[in-house]
């Protein structure tokens, strides 16, 4: 439900790539709906004293919604002075509104800046300023002490419901979904557990390689970069108790349920596959690099309805195929029983369930057959993921957000692969660009 209580967006950083190719198109279209709240404002803080209009919305479509709700603010992004200028200038557009507004923080910044930002909105006082909401992107964290560690920092200075933290999978129409596919549909309500269910894989598969982004990769890697935040968020959607009735603001609690019942399943050297792409080490100009490009891991739950159903999660780049896909491979007696259903991501959203009939003829021959399902064929436009994140916080709604015990819950999952890797890497696969995920997989066995 549209929340009409004026509003002041805060996107620091608003020169930076993020702003521009996500955040400012998905607020122009929240706007060309009628979506945003009719008291509405948008500051870009940015240290560039020369920044025009135009540089930012260049590449924005439907940009003429938004532009008149568009200032600048420069300020030093270190300076405490400057944050309590800020909160002065706040107060008064606040006061050109017909009631008090709701203020929307936006760190669309590099993660190590954040830290300091957040500490300084919270000594400036602009955290505690009622109706006062953080937006916060990944990643949060490199390992289970850093999550940890971030995570106090920022309860330090935020209520945890003041506090947004973005996984646009989670935004996907698809992943919406998921909950919606699972409790309308009988079919599937009644046999989404392990009597039925054979396995689950979800893949993340990209064509590119990093892309120049080496610096960040060298940092990140695959486990951190999407395993520990979007993959796993996916499961949890998977595996979790549907919520009561249409209850949805019980989906984080019941994520975060199905994340705690999760574990590695056996040992890291049996049940983890990292590999790299041939390349890689001169891409980014380091001979040696260990970092992973590929990585492929086998979960289970301890939740009695999936116990023994092997959770695939797999991701890569330079890969053979772009496509983010869940796959749920159901229990068969005989081979060509093999039924799948496929929820596709992208780059075509979309469901398709995969049965067998018999091929047209004398002889009793089956083949297999998809019936699908896409969002684009049926609907004129789907919105985009930052639209629904957008919407959602500016009417406070959580259900697509991650808690901060979700955030540690994952890091947890993964923190004897990342303290194994740590002690040897003489398990890292080198294959080709272009490989298909199971010429991977195969060198490894």
């Amino acid at each position: 439900m549209k929340n009409n209580q004026p509003t002041i967006i805060v996107i620091i950083g608003i020169s930076g790539d993020l702003s521009r190719r996500k955040l400012l198109p998905a607020l122009a279209q929240i706007s060309a709906a009628g979506e945003l709240p009719y008291e509405c404002r948008i500051v870009g803080i940015t240290r560039q004293y020369d920044l025009l209009l135009s540089d930012v919305l260049t590449h924005v479509e439907k940009a003429k919604d938004i532009e008149g709700m568009i200032e600048f603010w420069n300020m030093e992004l270190d300076k405490k002075d400057a944050y309590e200028k800020l909160g002065k200038h706040l107060k008064e557009i606040e006061r050109g509104f017909t009631s008090p507004a709701q203020r929307l923080f936006y760190l669309s910044v590099p993660p190590q800046i954040s830290r300091p930002i957040i500490e300084l909105l919270g000594e400036s006082g602009l955290a505690s300023a009622p109706n006062t909401k953080l937006l916060l992107e990944k990643p949060f964290g490199v390992d289970f002490e850093s999550a940890q560690e971030l995570a106090n920092h920022v309860d330090h200075y935020f209520l945890s419901d003041q506090v947004y933290r973005i996984d646009h999978y989670l935004a996907k129409e698809t992943a919406q979904n998921l909950v919606v596919f699972r409790q309308d549909n009988s079919l599937f309500k009644r046999t989404w557990n392990k009597d039925f269910i054979e396995s689950v894989n979800i893949i993340a598969s990209e064509k590119i390689g990093i892309e120049g982004r080496s610096i960040f990769y060298e940092q990140t890697g695959a486990l951190r970069d999407l395993v520990q935040s979007h993959l796993l968020q996916l499961t949890a959607l998977i595996l979790m108790e549907l919520p009561s009735g249409r209850n949805f603001a019980e989906i984080p609690a019941r994520r975060l349920a199905a994340l705690n019942s999760l574990r590695l399943k056996g040992r890291v050297e049996e049940n983890v596959i990292r590999g790299q792409y041939r390349g890689y080490q001169s891409e980014v100009k380091n001979h040696g690099s260990h970092v992973e490009t590929f990585v492929s891991l086998t979960l289970e739950s301890d939740d009695e309805r999936f116990i023994n159903v092997p959770i695939v999660l797999t991701t890569g780049k330079a890969l053979a195929f772009k496509e983010t896909k869940i796959i749920i491979s159901y229990k068969r007696n005989e081979n060509h029983e093999s039924n799948q259903l496929i929820l596709h991501l992208q780059p075509d959203e979309g469901v398709e369930l995969c049965l067998f009939a018999k091929r047209p003829g004398y002889e009793h021959q089956v083949e297999r057959h998809p019936l699908k399902f896409s969002f684009g064929e049926y609907y004129s436009r789907l919105p985009e993921a930052y639209e629904q994140v957008l919407f959602d916080a500016i009417n406070s709604n959580h259900t697509l957000f991650a808690s901060s015990e979700e955030v540690l819950a994952s890091w947890r999952i993964l923190d004897s692969i990342q303290k194994t890797w740590a002690m040897n890497n003489n398990d890292l696969l080198i294959y080709e660009p272009g490989s298909k995920i199971e010429q991977i997989i195969d060198k490894k066995n």
